[in-house]
């Protein structure tokens, strides 16, 4: 885990089911352009025209954050995973990028196995431990 697997959006890539996955990994939305599934690819979010062509930089740190689609994207994974984009965004900004990581690295780490738990299932990819409890982890 890096601070180049933020993605654009707040989300942290190696969280991602496509990026812990041994088939048809993908390397993260920093990562190069070969690796990444077609919807990647084609992210609106990361490939938006405020960016001006630097699809790395942070949407919070866009004057339009947060717009439609960063709020369609909270709501979802709010809803689905109990990831709130909007709290990365802060925690990055207080914090910084590397006191994030280090914080996630302990907030996402499996019970079971000590891999990174995928934050798109609730039991751990790499040994099947039910890792539900993971995401109402605190770290102070």
């Amino acid at each position: 885990m890096k601070t180049k697997d933020i993605a654009p959006c707040g989300l942290n890539c190696s969280l991602c089911l496509g990026y812990q996955r041994e088939k048809n990994k993908c390397n993260g939305c920093n990562g190069p352009e070969e690796t990444k599934p077609y919807h990647c690819v084609e992210c609106r979010i990361r490939n938006c025209e405020e960016k001006h062509g630097k699809k790395d930089t942070l949407c919070s740190e866009c004057k339009k954050y947060p717009c439609r689609w960063i709020k369609d994207l909270e709501k979802r994974y709010r809803t689905r995973y109990n990831v709130r984009i909007h709290e990365n965004f802060k925690a990055i900004k207080d914090l910084g990028k590397r006191e994030f990581i280090k914080r996630e690295k302990v907030k996402w780490r499996c019970t079971g196995c000590n891999q990174y738990v995928c934050m798109h299932r609730e039991k751990c990819l790499f040994c099947g431990t039910n890792n539900h409890m993971y995401i109402v982890k605190t770290i102070t």
